[in-house]
């Protein structure tokens, strides 16, 4: 599938957003985010909430604009088997997407429940936290030919909403003790930053004049440290500014891979 075109204006649009989520600190807040969206896809309906994984789902809903009626029966029969959190269940992804599930998989009765109520386009998104916290995003009656471009939309935001929902909702899971922050070397940090100042590798490599080998080796070792898989949710880690800290100057072969290292291409 190749990568959606957003026009400079839609891209100016998601950079507000992604720099509003950094701000945002009451719940109510983290709604006015998510229906942002509404400014690059128009949607009729959206919601949002945390599920627990180490507790069986364990839903609780943040907000929404879909049916009441409809929200008590999906969160008691259909949340259990949204693609997106089965997905997260099932594997160790950062960002999951109901759009990678196969065609049919959906139970007939939640199918038939969603068009009850009028839903005939639906995408959801989850994001998984530390410690089984997790949280989902759905937006529900767009133009069926976006899809793929609200998708590739919430690949690139839901990490920032994440965060933004969890920062706001500390309270959900008060017991369990913070991580211990993640420790960068100086060169990762470097890389990282430049990453999140939109540099592809192949700049990140000119400008610190290295090997592209380099900074795709190095670039894998933070994804794993902090426990993304894209540069999206490398951007939103970064972007809080509380989920590393740089380990003190290392010895000049930290700027390089191990021999025989096996780095991507």
């Amino acid at each position: 599938m190749s990568q959606p075109a957003f026009s400079a204006k839609e891209f100016q649009r998601v950079g507000e957003i992604m720099h509003h989520a950094r701000s945002v600190d009451r719940g109510d807040r983290v709604w006015q985010l998510v229906s942002a969206v509404q400014k690059v896809i128009p949607y009729q309906f959206s919601g949002c909430g945390a599920v627990d994984l180490l507790r069986g789902i364990d839903p609780s809903l943040g907000h929404s604009t879909y049916p009441r009626e409809f929200c008590q029966l999906y969160m008691s029969r259909g949340l259990m088997v949204d693609p997106a959190l089965r997905q997260l269940m099932a594997s160790g992804q950062t960002v999951t997407s109901s759009a990678d599930a196969p065609a049919g998989t959906e139970p007939r009765d939640i199918t038939s429940l969603k068009l009850d109520f009028g839903i005939k386009t639906c995408l959801s998104a989850g994001v998984r936290g530390a410690n089984g916290s997790c949280s989902y995003f759905a937006f529900s009656n767009f133009d069926a030919k976006q899809t793929d471009k609200l998708r590739f939309l919430l690949d690139i935001l839901t990490p920032h909403f994440h965060l933004s929902y969890m920062r706001c909702h500390s309270a959900w899971s008060p017991e369990r003790p913070a991580p211990p922050p993640t420790i960068l070397s100086k060169r990762e940090e470097e890389i990282l930053r430049w990453v999140a100042a939109g540099k592809t590798n192949w700049e990140i490599s000119v400008i610190l004049k290295v090997s592209l080998n380099t900074v795709k080796f190095h670039l894998k070792n933070v994804f794993q440290k902090i426990g993304v898989e894209n540069r999206w949710s490398a951007i939103a880690y970064w972007q809080t500014g509380e989920h590393h800290r740089v380990m003190p100057s290392a010895a000049p072969s930290d700027d390089r891979p191990p021999s025989g290292a096996n780095t991507p291409d």
